[in-house]
């Protein structure tokens, strides 16, 4: 059993002691007179730690806290954000990736681990240059809290528009002097149908004086993960499609901390997270008889430009085909080894002198990541000729007519291997060295309470780069599939089954061609920024209004180093902004608070974004005049945002709230997409070096740049109680309206990408003395995916998921534990949505462009600690 302390002005310490929380060591004593202490356990716990730390904050802020080491509310990180009102999570193969907050797009949140930033790159081939955090790598187990921050502070890093996530992990000067905890669990997913090891290991100990100690982690997962779905690449074709992965991840954490004095507190943490990450895509493509250069525009449906208002064909403003005559079965793969490793050093010295403090932080993160290795092989036959074979999406969904053609029993007998760019490894570097330091100083000006002031800064370079691998002439390029059959494998969305191939037999036997390699420094982008940023905040307090103002100045250097005909080149940039802050909390009664807060923050463009030197996508990939020219812009303006919060909270028992808060955010600086074209090679700047498949003749450019502005408005709902029976209920509905000008994308829509207008989180608890169990379900509205390149901009549909979670307290030691998550078996839908008409493209108005079933994960383990 636990004890929590509420008290005004003061975040409660004894929720550090009760919960292994991140309270500094040196917090100031607590005055416990007139102060309510509540007994609490478990689940009860976390949700009781929430709200005070809620209620107390002078900013809108929501926090999750793990009740003890190992017992974060989810396995990964990003599931617990969604539960927070206003938090939607992109989800990549089944597991949340990222985080959007108040519908500004998981790109304008910032995430820092212990206040500072994580150097990210990704493993995905065609995962872009960002500056968002992947969750995928950061496991639960180190996580001590969460903080989400709605509403601006000066004292905070900039680069969060829509909000800033702050991961703190534990301290062992925070623990009991031995601490020590382990698990054992086995993953279960729907679609690989294996069980797959998990583990963890977290061991902490201290001095008897609580002067010194340190802290040791582990966490070890392996995951053997499938996705199956279906694509449409138009006028080309679709077909099932299988993504197969074998994931190893692993993190290793060290803390030591030393507090020699009452005065000071020194904490070295170090984290190495690790991911590999090797994977291979199939398709089955069966393409169209009826493209614009076959002529066979026999019976065939149109979707137009409207939806499915229908079209004319053949001819200009004829539409999109949706049903008519195959071609082909073309069979492909492409195995591929991928990494993504980050690392973290952080120094932090803090002294508390009798009417001032000092915090020193220091530290250096890196990450390296990206494809080691990426082959294509094609039909070495060519393709199989279809007779009488029909596709028809007419429903809203991919389905084919195949006749006697069998995908299951369908060999092409030989595959043929990609050379020159399609044989390559595609590297990412992230780098960021940083310095800060913060005083504090307690005064009594009337209102004024605190003082705070300090400086960052900050240098941060990110690469990708490609390298071919050149390959000995005398190689045969073309394999019996015989040598490399594995059977079959599960694709589509749909029972659908196809020839399967041994990755590692491939690759083998692609290794063995390789003589050397050759960097293509068209594809060479490098950013170097220095950032820094002065501020300055007070805090204030009397007759029951509390909060905090000040004033962060940013600036930043941005210079894009590529090369131009060979030689290395670079562009310059530069800007700096002014960002104001207030914050404000009024106590209407002893349980109602009014906030308000208004701010102007701002987020720096994306590194892709800013790549002066263009990216190219689509050449020899076996579709045809899908090939686009994507030109950045180093010049490119910070995202800036004048935002606004009114919110009501009513805590109308110590661990229950109901709330309402008002959110509104101007937008400016947005990245635009301007196409031109088509283009063949050598018009329109394109300048294409390399060779290409005779029917890739037509460029599409891509131009960004910074465009309209977009309004945000908003409100948040929430509900929380505890019955005092064991029994909770946690709810809340975000209505999120965003808009902005008909021009400022591609597509046409005039709303935001990755945002939901509806949104909401249903959880229901149960907790005794030796179980509990909580049930949640989050769902969210259609919301647009914009991408550069071949995928383009598409309407994701409304998706949610049912997600459980249990533990079994064995004894005071020992734990069993339940998780599932996607218990529904809930797939990922996405529609073409040009607000215009568009002729022949997967992205007409209600075309099902993609589809992808999503795995049910179920994780069972055991717990122990003391």
């Amino acid at each position: 059993m636990a004890s929590v302390t509420f008290k005004h002005h003061l975040l409660a310490s004894s929720i550090a002691v009760a919960l292994g929380a991140t309270t500094p060591v040196m917090a100031e004593e607590v005055d416990t007179s007139n102060v309510e202490t509540i007994e609490v356990r478990g689940l009860r716990a976390s949700q009781q730690a929430n709200l005070n730390e809620k209620r107390f904050s002078n900013s809108v802020v929501d926090v999750i806290t793990a009740e003890d080491v190992g017992k974060f509310p989810d396995r990964n990180v990003a599931e617990s954000l969604q539960r927070i009102p206003g938090v939607t999570i992109q989800r990549q193969f089944g597991e949340g990736a990222s985080v959007s907050i108040r519908g500004a797009g998981d790109d304008l949140t910032l995430t820092t681990l212990n206040g500072q930033n994580v150097a990210s790159t990704g493993w995905f081939v065609l995962e872009p240059a960002k500056r968002s955090f992947n969750y995928e790598l950061l496991p639960s187990e180190i996580v001590g809290a969460l903080e989400v921050y709605k509403s601006a502070q000066a004292d905070l890093l900039e680069g969060g528009i829509g909000g800033t996530v702050v991961v703190n992990t534990r301290k062992p000067l925070d623990l009991d002097k031995y601490s020590f905890f382990g698990s054992v669990n086995g993953l279960y997913q729907s679609d690989s149908e294996e069980w797959d090891p998990q583990a963890s290991v977290l061991g902490s100990w201290k001095n008897d004086k609580e002067t010194f100690g340190f802290m040791i982690g582990g966490v070890f997962q392996e995951r053997s993960l499938q996705r199956q779905g279906n694509e449409a690449f138009w006028e080309w074709g679709a077909g099932p499609v299988a993504f197969e992965q074998d994931r190893e991840r692993s993190t290793v954490s060290a803390t030591l901390q030393w507090a020699p004095t009452d005065r000071w507190n020194i904490v070295l943490n170090y984290i190495d997270m690790k991911m590999e990450a090797n994977n291979t895509n199939y398709a089955l493509w069966l393409t169209q008889a009826d493209t614009s250069w076959s002529g066979n525009w026999d019976e065939t449906s149109w979707l137009g430009g409207c939806g499915l208002c229908g079209g004319d064909a053949p001819g200009e403003g004829s539409g999109t085909q949706i049903a008519g005559p195959l071609n082909l079965a073309y069979y492909q793969a492409r195995p591929r080894e991928a990494t993504m490793n980050s690392d973290v050093i952080d120094l932090t010295l803090e002294y508390m002198a009798d009417n001032y403090s000092v915090k020193v932080q220091l530290g250096d993160t890196t990450s390296t990541g990206g494809t080691d290795f990426e082959m294509v092989v094609d039909d070495g036959s060519g393709g199989f000729a279809l007779t009488d074979a029909r596709y028809d999406f007419t429903g809203g969904k991919q389905t084919w007519d195949l006749g006697d053609f069998d995908m299951g029993s369908y060999d092409p007998g030989s595959l043929a291997m990609g050379t020159g760019a399609n044989f390559n490894r595609t590297p990412k570097t992230d780098d960021e060295t940083y310095g800060q330091i913060d005083f504090t100083v307690p005064v009594e000006f009337g209102a004024l309470t605190e003082l705070k002031f300090g400086a960052r800064y900050a240098q941060h370079e990110t690469t990708s780069r490609r390298f071919d691998f050149i390959q000995d002439e005398s190689f045969n390029t073309v394999i019996d599939t015989a040598s490399v059959n594995a059977g079959l494998i599960e694709a589509g969305a749909g029972d659908y089954e196809f020839l399967k191939v041994n990755p590692d037999a491939l690759k083998a036997w692609a290794r063995s061609s390789i003589i050397g390699e050759q960097e293509d420094l068209s594809s060479y982008s490098e950013i170097q920024e220095d950032n820094y940023a002065l501020y300055a905040m007070a805090s204030y307090d009397a007759d029951g209004l509390r909060g905090n103002f000040g004033l962060r100045f940013v600036g930043t250097d941005a210079t894009s180093v590529y090369y131009n005909d060979g030689k290395k080149t670079e562009a310059d940039a530069d800007y700096t902004e002014v960002l104001p802050s207030f914050n404000a909390a009024y106590n209407v009664s002893a349980d109602v608070i009014l906030r308000f807060s208004a701010a102007r923050v701002m987020a720096r463009p994306q590194y892709v974004d800013m790549y002066v030197n263009p990216q190219v996508t689509g050449a020899n990939d076996g579709v045809p005049n899908n090939q686009f020219w994507i030109v950045g812009n180093v010049g490119l303006k910070p995202f800036i945002a004048n935002q606004y919060d009114l919110g009501l909270e009513w805590y109308f028992t110590d661990s229950s709230l109901l709330s309402a808060t008002y959110f509104r955010k101007d937008v400016s600086n947005f990245v635009t997409i301007t196409e031109s074209g088509p283009f063949e090679n050598g018009e329109g700047g394109v300048d294409f070096g390399g060779a290409l498949d005779p029917d890739e003749i037509l460029w599409t450019v891509q131009q960004k740049d910074n465009g309209p502005s977009a309004e945000i408005n908003g409100v948040e709902l929430q509900y929380q109680q505890d019955f005092d029976n064991g029994l909770g209920a946690i709810v809340n509905y975000t209505y999120t309206d965003t808009e902005t000008g008909e021009d400022v994308f591609a597509d046409g829509n005039p709303f935001l990408s990755n945002s939901s207008k509806h949104s909401y989180n249903v959880t229901g608890y149960y907790e005794n003395d030796w179980f509990e169990v909580r049930l949640s379900y989050a769902w969210r509205d259609e919301y647009m995916i914009r991408e550069s390149g071949a995928y383009g901009n598409r309407l994701h549909d409304d998706y949610g998921t049912l997600d459980l979670s249990a533990r079994w307290r064995v004894t005071d030691f020992f734990d069993i534990t339940l998780d599932g998550v996607n218990l529904t078996e809930e797939s990922s839908k996405q529609f073409g949505n040009n607000a215009f008409q568009t002729d022949r493209s997967a992205f007409a108005n209600g075309f099902p462009a993609f589809e992808y079933e999503m795995a049910r994960m179920v994780t069972l383990g055991a717990a122990f600690r003391f």
